[in-house]
């Protein structure tokens, strides 16, 4: 989906890059191209440039032949001022300081993760991302592991379509959260709890339950898919949590609980956004 985008980026660092060339690079639309960028990193296309370029100017102020004016106009700034306010905000100092002392920064370096294909999309991750605390409300079922690719989307879908309507104070009527537990090594099945989360509520609707999630560090993996969130399909269910259990270099279920998270309002008619949350302890990435 980006690995040209990358490509051209990196081949263009000593001019500049517009988001139209960029989108052309892709293949997408800039309006589009700006979405999928963000869904898949968390930045915008033209931020992740600006950084790229600042990264590139440092080996550049290593020439003392070449003015910081010249520098600023091949990384595609028309005056030195704003080149050195952009390298001020990046690195916490002026091209002029960096040139006389030649401390050791930090760079955004070339991104190399351009996803794993699961079905009509990508699954990006890990990352690590301090998830708050939040509270559920929800129906819980128990979902035979042999069963959950098919299952969980229809106990899902059926708690969406009919059953959160009976919850009050809701914090936000278009997030869906999934929470999972899973009982341990040798169970059959795990709990799924179709949810929404709350602020307050004053009545729990027959039939449902309260339960909790975050207020720790997490382990993130998101899925870019190109179809609607109901559309999901079995294969790619499969695919998405078979590369996250590679990711976690296991073979059962990668934590005793996990969570995820799909926002309606996410969708932009063609592409849908995936959230997947576990606790990073429980998953070898930090020891216990």
């Amino acid at each position: 989906m980006f690995k040209t985008l990358f490509q051209y980026i990196e081949e263009h660092l000593e001019r500049k890059i517009s988001m139209e060339e960029a989108a052309r690079a892709a293949g997408y639309s800039a309006s589009h191209l700006h979405r999928l960028f963000t869904f898949a990193y968390g930045i915008s296309v033209s931020d992740y440039i600006r950084k790229r370029k600042l990264a590139s100017s440092l080996l550049m102020l290593s020439d003392q032949t070449k003015s910081v004016l010249d520098i600023a106009v091949t990384c595609g700034y028309e005056y030195e001022q704003s080149f050195s306010r952009a390298f001020k905000e990046e690195f916490g100092m002026t091209p002029g300081k960096y040139r006389m002392t030649h401390p050791v920064l930090p760079v955004t370096p070339p991104i190399q993760d351009f996803g794993y294909e699961c079905g009509s999309g990508l699954l990006f991750g890990p990352e690590y991302v301090m998830f708050p605390e939040i509270r559920l409300i929800g129906t819980e079922h128990d979902i035979p592991y042999q069963d959950s690719v098919w299952l969980c989307p229809k106990v899902a879908l059926e708690f969406w379509d009919h059953q959160r309507q009976k919850i009050h104070g809701v914090a936000d009527n278009n997030v869906f959260y999934g929470l999972t537990h899973h009982p341990g090594a040798g169970a059959a099945s795990s709990k799924y709890m179709t949810a929404v989360a709350y602020k307050r509520t004053d009545e729990i609707p027959e039939g449902m339950k309260t339960d909790s999630f975050g207020g720790y560090l997490c382990v993130k993996f998101h899925y870019i898919g190109r179809h609607h969130y109901r559309e999901i399909s079995q294969e790619t269910a499969h695919e998405m949590y078979a590369a996250i259990g590679r990711y976690c270099n296991t073979e059962d279920p990668p934590a005793d609980i996990h969570l995820e998270k799909i926002d309606m309002d996410e969708f932009d008619g063609e592409y849908c956004l995936f959230e997947f949350y576990m606790p990073a302890k429980k998953t070898g990435f930090f020891a216990e």
